[in-house]
């Protein structure tokens, strides 16, 4: 027998151990039986607050015979934090018979200190008036249990904060990576700005002299009319009419408001799209078009590819996916990127999207160089590089993958060298965009 565990006393002498209370309908065999399997018994006289306490009861807390025999005694051993929630379990307890008893409880070991203790019992007995008179159980020490959930506790809250700080730093990274993307296409951005801007800048030239000239010819009218018609102000008012042009003026003026409003617009949505790709502070789930967000990131890069090949969309009717819009855009980015570095001279991306079972895909292709086999296995390591030094960081799919794998999705790659690449995105579908797919509706309900 294992030295904690108290000898019991022989049958001839059980007797002598529990002379408390009368047996009852709990015979000493149930007693002996518990504390040989472990657990420390009690038996409680409800009616005169007398208790009985098993061997291993007692030496679970540090005591032998010394521990008084009471309910209030052992109600003195329970942690004071403790005491309202047994109460109101032995209360329960009473009215809800059918219900066993069970409370973990602190209670004092002999040594001062604190034993978390599981505690479970059964009413056996009421007396003539249907008043509760006695009750048995057990008791079981289970500070080892606790204080291993403690510690796990402590681990799980640890790793939530390492998780945090994990999901944190891929945020400064995306965002990072983006402005860095900016950075390198800035040159371009700013001419995708400058063309427009320059003919609006020229278009308000001539706006300004047409108007400098219409004046000029409605304040000679206006002169004329005043003096009563004279003939040589209507002369003067019909010659700053011809040297206005008014015929020339009628149809050029549409066309230039038009190309300036034009050249306008087409610097808004570069300014939309460099925004709603940014996203800077912007990462909450949300449901959002993919579409959209393809759209935006193709704008962005319109000059770097426009010189190197020509972009085809193949878009698919996509239910909006719940997501990270700003961080799908990232990946977005990076593929197209990458796509664009692999066509030497002139070539063909094309962009497809496609509702496939559960999930949505999106295809981006390109007619480039293609990646070599011995290279298929490590593209997505982080700072792998086939590029030129100053070309590539060597982090674009790698977190790429990263956030893709935070949608619970995966990225997929096929290439011939010397042919192309096809990099395939794979985002799941919730059933509100199953739903809305099967209704018919691509935009979700707002």
């Amino acid at each position: 027998m294992p030295a904690d565990v108290p000898e019991l006393p022989s049958p001839a002498n059980q007797a002598a151990c529990w002379p408390q209370l009368p047996p009852g309908k709990v015979s000493r065999c149930w007693h002996a039986a518990l504390e040989y399997a472990g657990d420390g018994a009690w038996d409680w006289n409800i009616v005169s607050g007398a208790m009985f306490f098993g061997p291993r009861f007692k030496a679970m807390l540090g005591y032998d015979a010394t521990f008084a025999a009471t309910f209030d005694a052992f109600l003195r051993h329970v942690h004071p934090d403790d005491l309202r929630r047994l109460h109101e379990r032995i209360e329960h307890h009473f009215t809800h018979e059918d219900e066993a008893f069970a409370c973990d409880l602190r209670i004092r070991h002999q040594d001062g200190e604190y034993r978390w203790m599981q505690t479970r019992g059964q009413l056996v007995e009421r007396d003539s008036q249907g008043g509760p008179s006695r009750m048995v159980g057990t008791q079981r020490d289970i500070s080892a249990m606790r204080h291993a959930e403690a510690t796990l506790q402590q681990q799980l809250a640890e790793t939530v904060r390492l998780n945090q700080q994990l999901e944190g730093a891929q945020v400064q990274l995306v965002q990072s990576e983006k402005l860095a993307a900016i950075g390198q296409l800035a040159a371009g951005v700013a001419h995708e700005m400058n063309t427009p801007l320059g003919f609006v800048s020229s278009n308000f030239g001539s706006l300004e002299r047409y108007a400098r000239q219409l004046l000029n010819s409605v304040e000679a009218y206006r002169s004329a009319a005043i003096e009563h018609a004279d003939r040589d102000a209507f002369a003067d008012a019909d010659a700053c009419y011809r040297a206005a042009d008014i015929d020339f003026l009628k149809e050029d003026l549409p066309a230039l408001l038009s190309e300036t409003r034009e050249g306008l617009e087409r610097v808004q949505r570069i300014v939309r799209d460099l925004k709603d790709f940014a996203r800077i502070g912007e990462q909450e789930w949300q449901f959002a078009d993919l579409h959209h967000g393809l759209d935006s990131t193709l704008n962005i890069l319109r000059y770097e590819i426009k010189h190197k090949a020509e972009v085809v969309r193949e878009y698919g009717d996509l239910p909006v996916v719940w997501c990270v819009p700003s961080m799908l855009n990232q990946v977005f980015l990076n593929l197209l990127v990458n796509a664009v570095h692999a066509i030497p001279a002139k070539g063909v991306i094309t962009v497809r999207t496609r509702v496939e079972s559960d999930h949505v895909c999106i295809d981006i292709a390109d007619t480039g160089c293609g990646i070599a086999a011995e290279h298929l296995d490590h593209i997505f390591e982080p700072f792998f590089t086939t590029k030129a030094a100053g070309k590539g960081t060597g982090l674009g799919l790698s977190l790429a993958q990263d956030i893709v794998a935070r949608h619970h999705g995966r990225i997929r790659v096929s290439s011939v060298e010397g042919q192309g690449t096809t990099f395939t995105v794979e985002l799941p579908l919730t059933t509100l965009n199953q739903a809305a797919m099967q209704a018919g509706n691509p935009v979700m309900p707002s």
